[in-house]
């Protein structure tokens, strides 16, 4: 995928903030993280993912001037942590265009195949070509399957997957939390993610800013903060003790007594 790609698919407005793909970059070996990080102007920030060789002969990965083991532990690290505007919050999927069922076993060819059950239900996530579909498995996992080897499934369930896999390309709509890390939104979730303003909210993580950055406001988990606006590049201003700053949207929970 290309950076002008990634930045069409991240910059649709229905797309929200925290929402991230990993990419190949144009230099070999090396990755690129695009992430959507505000609302005011579909603003999407790339960033490059570099091999990472130490003295001692182990090899991780770094971004900018931070090192890492490994990818996962760089995304664990920026889903509690601002990147340049924004905290990562969930990985972009594509929207499902269409539910099948394999009506023969598919054992793959290549490695862009995707291998599936006779019976087994998959998502399609868009049409290559008349012969070759692109398609998401109930693990997740996406390849080409053969459009002769599948049936396209209709009635209440696929309704009811294409509905769901709409809400959950709009990813990062509802949560507050880091165990909020969850794709699906549900209406429960979405009536927390969009309080009325101002109101209060419990903190559920340390977070110390950097010192240097006085628009920035330091919190310890379990104080409540009075939340006054939220910002155009996802965060909430807020009050605590006298002092305002800004604070990311997965540091606080809102109390859901106020609403």
């Amino acid at each position: 995928m290309s950076r002008e790609d990634a930045h069409k698919l991240l910059g649709e407005p229905r797309v929200s903030i925290g929402t991230f793909l990993m990419r190949d970059s144009s230099q070999p070996g090396e990755y690129s993280l695009s992430v959507r990080e505000a609302d005011e102007g579909n603003t999407v920030c790339h960033y490059l993912i570099v091999r990472d060789v130490k003295e001692d002969g182990t090899a991780g990965v770094k971004i900018a001037e931070q090192s890492f083991p490994d990818i996962p532990a760089l995304l664990n690290h920026f889903k509690m942590r601002v990147l340049t505007e924004a905290s990562l919050l969930s990985a972009y999927k594509k929207p499902i265009i269409e539910v099948v069922v394999g009506t023969f076993k598919f054992t793959g060819e290549r490695e862009t195949d995707l291998p599936f059950e006779q019976g087994e239900r998959l998502e399609i996530l868009s049409k290559t070509n008349n012969d070759w579909w692109e398609a998401r498995n109930a693990l997740g996992t996406t390849g080409l399957v053969p459009a002769n080897y599948v049936q396209v499934q209709s009635g209440e369930f696929a309704n009811e997957r294409i509905s769901k896999g709409t809400s959950q390309s709009s990813i990062g709509s509802s949560g507050n939390g880091a165990e909020r890390f969850s794709s699906t939104s549900t209406s429960s979730e979405n009536a927390e993610a969009h309080p009325t303003l101002p109101t209060t909210a419990k903190v559920t993580f340390d977070r110390v800013p950097n010192a240097y950055d006085p628009t920035q406001l330091r919190v310890k988990k379990g104080q409540t903060v009075r939340v006054l606006e939220k910002m155009s590049n996802g965060m909430y201003r807020a009050e605590l003790d006298g002092q305002i700053g800004s604070v990311p949207f997965t540091y606080i929970r809102f109390n859901t007594a106020n609403q």
